[in-house]
């Protein structure tokens, strides 16, 4: 996400087009993320809820960058872009790792108080859902950007490396919730680690001879996340099953 100009939008695209290239992404990975929490589903609403707290986090994020760019205009290079978007691996974890993270993870933190967390998959599902929903405003800033296998490609792959990195700390702070422990540790653990994966990641799409080793970041990660849930799903969904 940078803080591009809505200008942007002046690339042609329908309304129905821009809906349906928003709605089936964010069903498809609900509807994944709601199958493997299966054994002890989440209610709806809290679902909803979730979602709806990811896309404001999403919009008060793009607000953020918008000041820090107006603020700072040293940020951007020519074309708006954000200079953690140019190669620098500091300036990616910081401004877009550990910035799109923390707003995810707000949210993600209001539903620790609001939700049981029966098992130790509740903090691997919140966390999807919330960054769906994230993902969801993110594509909204930029599809209308793009045209053709760009916009079906990002259409999908945003929500899946939001979920991925939410992971991160979805899982910790989660786990620590499920055992009745003190959050903040696993928040400041949780965080930071999905920050440099994420500002990681970008770096390493953003060059070509190194897309190969972001593809295989991101599968590391999912393979992990997919690991995870299994356990949880083996253990029958039951409290403090995962080690």
């Amino acid at each position: 996400m940078d803080p591009g100009d809505p200008g942007m939008y002046s690339v042609g695209m329908s309304l129905w087009h821009l809906a349906l290239l928003l709605v089936v992404p964010a069903l498809f990975w609900l509807g994944y993320a709601h199958h493997q929490d299966r054994i002890r589903p989440e209610p709806p609403v809290l679902t909803a809820f979730s979602f709806l707290l990811g896309l404001g986090s999403g919009s008060l994020c793009l607000g953020f960058y918008s000041v820090l760019a107006h603020r700072f205009p040293s940020l951007l290079v020519p074309g708006g872009d954000l200079m953690a978007e140019t190669g620098s691996l500091l300036a990616s974890v910081l401004l877009v790792g550990g910035v799109e993270e923390t707003f995810k993870f707000a949210p993600f933190w209001v539903m620790t108080r609001f939700s049981d967390f029966n098992d130790e998959g509740d903090g691997l599902y919140y966390a999807a859902v919330v960054a769906l929903g994230f993902a969801t405003y993110e594509n909204i800033h930029y599809l209308p950007a793009l045209e053709g296998f760009a916009q079906v490609g990002r259409a999908f792959s945003t929500p899946l490396t939001h979920v991925v990195f939410a992971s991160v700390w979805g899982y910790w702070v989660g786990r620590q919730r499920v055992r009745g422990r003190r959050l903040w540790a696993a928040a400041l653990l949780g965080v930071p680690l999905a920050a440099l994966t994420h500002g990681l990641f970008n770096i390493l799409t953003l060059t070509p001879s190194w897309r190969l080793l972001g593809a295989l970041l991101l599968l590391v990660l999912w393979v992990w996340r997919i690991h995870r849930v299994e356990l949880v799903l083996r253990g029958g969904g039951g409290r403090g099953r995962v080690n």
